[in-house]
């Protein structure tokens, strides 16, 4: 382990966002991160374990945040691509752990299934400090890390859970009938955006009002998004009246399904978890209800930041969140400028 910081290097990243949002247990940088400025020592080596890379909408501009972040600190950065298995990515963690890093990221592939690795790395290299980030473990405070930096996804639950609730009040429905698209099994932000929705419902007293009529994983995929809601619009037909996603890429494909059926906007309700371009149009055009806008570049330099702090020896929180407002047919035009300038006009 180095022992001597070589170095300050003072980083600035002034990214503003237009809109405020939902509260957080430790207050974050803004979505948009307007993060504040750090020294932290340059010529640090640092590793992060992903779950994904390519094959994540949202992963792959959240890597390239972090490639950018570093060489502006002037941190050397090893990133590793775990293509969603958790056996693979113990592995990856544990030989990043190995390669004399000054600090390591881990984005969980499976919340708990990665514990264990934790416990071991820090036994092991008791110096070394480690970040979740993004996706939360579960339990979601160890003792082998420093720390969490990322949006909450229990809060994203809730608030999701929220808007429904609303909409069905407003419509005036006694029951709603729904089906439910999780992400990837044993992912922490699908454990807690299932968690958060269901948490909503009964503290609104509204469990009565929603009647599940199957839960599926969508595995985060539009494709398998739009094949599991084929499935639903032929099992359940009319009876079918919402669909509740855990991300924007299912999000997505529910839409693409529903256009394929030639149902009208509005007829099936859906929503997204991202605030991607396509999803921030799509609640514009009145197919989806709302997203909830997470921006991978804000997600990507708060861990980053926060690693800073680390470095400078400064006391941290254990939970730092990002903000992730919600945007719907109100605030969807505002941000779609925004979303643009993450995402570009492809997602």
């Amino acid at each position: 382990m180095k022992k001597i910081l070589i170095g300050l290097l003072v980083v600035a990243f002034a990214f503003t966002l237009l809109m405020g949002g939902a509260s957080c247990k430790q207050e974050a940088a803004e979505e948009t991160t307007a993060a504040e400025t750090t020294a932290a020592a340059a010529g640090m080596k640092i590793g992060y374990s992903m779950p994904f890379i390519e094959d994540s909408p949202y992963c792959f501009p959240f890597s390239k945040a972090l490639k950018a972040s570093a060489e502006s600190r002037g941190w050397e950065m090893i990133l590793t691509d775990a293509k969603g298995d958790i056996n693979t990515q113990v592995n990856q963690v544990e030989n990043l752990a190995a390669q004399d890093l000054d600090g390591l990221f881990v984005m969980p592939t499976d919340a708990a299934g990665i514990v264990s690795v934790l416990g071991k790395v820090h036994g092991e290299y008791p110096d070394l400090p480690i970040l979740i980030s993004n996706t939360l473990t579960d339990p979601a405070e160890i003792d082998s890390v420093r720390g969490f930096a990322g949006p909450d996804s229990y809060l994203e639950g809730k608030q999701m859970g929220a808007e429904y609730v609303k909409y069905v009040e407003k419509m005036g429905y006694d029951v709603i009938n729904y089906c439910h698209m999780t992400g990837v099994a044993g992912y922490g932000a699908a454990i807690d955006r299932e968690n958060g929705f269901n948490d909503a419902l009964k503290e609104a007293g509204a469990e009565a009002k929603f009647n599940l009529l199957d839960l599926q994983p969508g595995d985060w995929s539009p494709d398998k998004g739009q094949t599991i809601t084929e499935n639903w619009i032929t099992t359940f037909g009319d009876k079918l009246q919402m669909i509740y996603a855990h991300n924007d890429g299912m999000g997505i494909g529910v839409v693409n399904a529903l256009k394929a059926a030639g149902l009208e906007p509005g007829k099936i309700v859906t929503n997204g978890c991202d605030g991607q371009t396509q999803a921030v149009q799509l609640v514009i055009d009145g197919w989806m209800l709302f997203t909830i806008f997470q921006s991978p570049i804000s997600d990507a330099e708060l861990s980053m930041t926060v690693m800073g702090k680390i470095f400078n020896g400064e006391k941290i929180e254990y939970f730092t969140y990002l903000e992730t407002p919600t945007v719907d047919a109100s605030n969807a035009e505002k941000y779609l400028p925004k979303a643009i300038e993450i995402w570009g006009a492809e997602y």
